[in-house]
């Protein structure tokens, strides 16, 4: 009996974990890997996919820059400055359990969207494997059960072409701090614009990026 529930409890554990799917980059999903030529886990410091299924849009993002008390974010902009941006967002606070939300830059702070969250994440999860900050979630292309106000602050993704930002920081008491404007901790945009429609060949494209330490000079 007890090496049958030590058994339940090991496959328990096995599907927990999560995998950034790198080997469908350029067929199956879009990738977005950092700093430019990395091939994988072994050289890159931050990696990002996305999938299609369906009116879904599946993420998955995995990073060695951040570290507990963390927060990472993938903003998708409409032009190459920040503001006015949806993102899609992971916080890892020092304790308890992490969460994965939606949220709205303007071009001086961030706005959590509470209600975005709740409806339009499923599955989302946070965890640290083999050192590395890993997180994503099913997020669901569909604003029409919204309210009117957080409708207003979010794109509609699977519409138009988008740059994409990645930017992390630290938590204090639970809240999210500015990130870096220079260096290693300053954002990276990617250099070219990215499509988000399920039956667009784009949607599966390789991103390249702006190195951080270019990113003062946008």
């Amino acid at each position: 009996m007890i090496l049958f529930l030590s058994f339940i409890l090991f496959i328990h554990h096995v599907n927990t974990l999560h995998v950034t799917h790198i080997s469908d980059c350029g067929t199956a999903r879009g990738c977005w890997k950092l700093p430019n030529g990395c091939k994988d886990a072994s050289d890159c410091q931050t990696m990002m996919t996305w999938k299609h299924e369906r009116r879904h849009l599946i993420i998955e993002i995995e990073s060695k820059l951040v570290k507990p008390d963390m927060w990472l974010g993938i903003g998708f902009s409409k032009d190459s400055l920040m503001g006015n941006d949806t993102v899609f967002e992971c916080q890892f606070p020092a304790t308890g359990s992490g969460s994965v939300y939606l949220s709205h830059n303007t071009a001086k702070r961030n706005i959590v969207l509470k209600t975005a969250s709740q409806l339009l994440i499923r599955d989302g999860f946070t965890e640290f494997n083999d050192g590395k900050a890993m997180c994503g979630g099913e997020w669901i292309l569909d604003n029409i059960h919204l309210d009117s106000t957080e409708r207003t602050l979010m794109h509609v993704i699977s519409s138009g072409r988008y740059n994409l930002f990645f930017a992390y920081g630290k938590m204090e008491n639970g809240e999210k701090r500015m990130h870096g404007m220079v260096g290693k901790e300053a954002p990276w945009k990617s250099q070219e614009q990215v499509r988000f429609c399920q039956r667009c060949s784009s949607s599966f494209a390789n991103v390249d990026s702006v190195a951080a330490d270019e990113f003062k000079k946008l």
